[in-house]
Order: structure tokens, then sequence, then C-alpha cells
């Protein structure tokens, strides 16, 4: 059964945290007086978050669970918390899997660093500054 395997993942460390983020935000630059303000357009793909990843299971799947191609099992953010990534049948199985997950070291680890509402999308943050310097005309081979 897959989610034992998951069980048995989670008991010996077989797993991997890794952060990963996104952002297709739109940020519109323009003159405001004195000074230059910006406009940021959030197109529904900007966000950040920890990944608990078990790259043996991949892909698999059984009669009750579901884990997708690229084996994520759980995401971290600071506001939702701890979700399952996995599409599983039974409510019982959900429930013991996210209470192993939060209950472990691994549960410790995905929480590592994004631990305050105040923490930002480093990637957002790097496409606002880039678009700003493209704004002004500064580019980077003008060092």
């Amino acid at each position: 059964m897959l989610a034992e395997k998951i069980i048995e993942n989670l008991k010996n460390g077989n797993y991997r945290i890794e952060y990963r983020e996104r952002c297709d935000c739109g940020f519109y630059w323009y003159q405001d007086g004195d000074s230059v303000a910006c406009e940021c357009v959030d197109n529904g793909g900007c966000w950040f978050n920890n990944a608990l990843v078990m790259d043996d299971l991949a892909g698999q799947f059984d009669d009750v669970l579901i884990v997708d191609c690229d084996g994520v099992i759980a995401t971290y953010d600071v506001y939702y918390g701890v979700t399952l990534q996995i599409i599983c049948l039974s409510h019982a199985v959900v429930n013991k899997i996210l209470k192993l997950i939060q209950d472990s070291d691994a549960g410790f680890k995905i929480r590592t660093g994004l631990s305050t509402p105040g923490t930002k999308n480093e990637l957002h943050e790097k496409r606002k500054i880039k678009s700003l310097l493209e704004y002004v005309g500064w580019k980077k081979d003008n060092n």
C-alpha cells in the first residue's frame, strides 16, 4: 500500500525538502510626481512554499492514493500551513499522513525558513527590481 510507503519514508528520512517559488506578476512603473511608483498585477501565479518530496514515490498510485509525477507529498506556506498534494480517497489515511508529517522531523524541516508572514517571495522581489531597472533604462551591461 502506497500510504505505508509514505509513512515508512517519513520514519526513515527518505525525503527532501525543496523551496519552490513562482512569479508571473506584471510590474507597471510610472512617474508619480517627484517619485516613481509601481502597480503590481498578480496574474494568479505568484507563490512560494516548501515542498516535501519523495522521489521514490513519484508517479505511483494504488487503489487509495496517487502521488503526482514530481513526488511532492505536501507543501507548506505561512498562510495555509501544511497541505497534502496527493490524491487520496480515504480521509482516515489523509489524517494519518498529515498528523505524521506535522509531528515528525519532516514537519519541522518543511516549516523552517517560512515561519513568518513577513517572508517574501524572492523571485517576485528580483523580478520587481529588474523591471524597475529596465524602466529607468539601466541595463546590466552598463555596469
